[in-house]
């Protein structure tokens, strides 16, 4: 009797194991099958919208076209910690103040994030004021706190319908995607990019805003590109 009793409680034992040992492989299998979706899903939006944007960023200025309209993208001016100002920021406003240089615009609407205490439109007016940008062309647009309002209101509250937009090659590539959906025709001016060990955060959150790109396009904001 002692010796059944036993053999069965092995037997309980070892099914139990084997039962946990299935129910693992499912999860792990379960877990691999979604990171293979995810990152399915990652790289055909970035497929698409660096395919898009191809022939429409420049890194040379003088394949730039002269265009009425530059649209200058707001950014962070300090790095994290806000000791020193922000290279990506930085880059921006060397491209833009190069580019007028050039002649290659007439009017520059600012567009990035204002609020309390924190202005980035004006942040940058004032920088690229003192690299020889006069204060007369510039356009200020506080609204910009997104990428997507940006565009929304290029085309809705200042009727541009065609543009070169400055941000590094990345944003570019993005924004002429969303601008495409707005009916603008635009290019691409890239300022330089960082390529620092911290910066590369910033393009792992770029990978993941081409997917919530096409979720506003065609979800969450598909109104503003269905007008």
């Amino acid at each position: 009797m002692t010796i059944k009793v036993h053999d069965n409680m092995i037997y309980l034992i070892q099914t139990k194991m084997k039962k946990n040992k299935q129910r693992k492989k499912r999860i792990l299998y379960s877990t691999f099958t979604i990171i293979a979706i995810l990152g399915a899903i990652i790289a055909q939006c970035n497929i698409i919208v660096d395919k898009n944007a191809k022939g429409r960023t420049f890194n040379d200025i003088n394949e730039v076209p002269t265009m009425q309209t530059a649209l200058l993208l707001g950014t962070n001016p300090k790095a994290r910690g806000g000791k020193r100002s922000s290279a990506f920021y930085m880059a921006r406003i060397n491209a833009t103040a190069k580019l007028y240089k050039h002649g290659k615009f007439k009017h520059l609407i600012i567009s990035g994030d204002k609020r309390k205490g924190y202005d980035e439109p004006q942040t940058m007016r004032q920088d690229l004021m003192k690299r020889g940008v006069p204060d007369s062309i510039i356009t200020m647009d506080g609204q910009g706190y997104r990428t997507l309002l940006s565009m929304r209101n290029i085309k809705q509250h200042f009727g541009v319908n065609d543009m070169i937009i400055i941000s590094q090659k990345w944003h570019n590539e993005r924004s002429i995607f969303l601008a495409d959906k707005m009916n603008i025709k635009a290019v691409g001016y890239n300022a330089d990019d960082v390529r620092h060990p911290r910066a590369i955060w910033t393009h792992i959150r770029e990978l993941l805003a081409r997917v919530k790109l096409f979720i506003d396009l065609y979800i969450t904001h598909r109104k503003d590109f269905c007008e």
